[in-house]
């Protein structure tokens, strides 16, 4: 699990992991960002918009905390574009007030 990857739950939620790569394995949860479908947001100072590798949006706000296990039979769908990445952080920053 690597920050900036996208996941598809079991449950059928995307997630956009946030947390730092290795978070994982000290501490056997991440931090995600819950996704939304692509068009249902539009792109501002606290959502990013993207298409690859999966369309959606991610909002700033809906951060959560997962367990590892959550995970089990999740789908990756792979990492999102750095550039998309980027934002994805100036967007945290935004909302965190950092």
């Amino acid at each position: 699990m690597n920050r900036g990857e996208i996941w598809t739950l079991a449950d059928g939620r995307n997630v956009l992991i946030i947390s730092l790569t290795g978070l994982e394995q000290s501490y056997g949860a991440v931090l995600a960002i819950v996704l939304h479908d692509s068009g249902r947001y539009p792109d501002t100072a606290m959502s990013v918009v993207f298409g690859d590798p999966l369309p959606c949006t991610a909002v700033a706000v809906n951060i959560v905390q997962m367990r590892t296990d959550r995970f089990e039979g999740a789908k990756l769908h792979g990492p999102i574009d750095p550039v998309a990445m980027a934002r994805v952080d100036q967007a945290l920053r935004a909302v965190l007030d950092l």
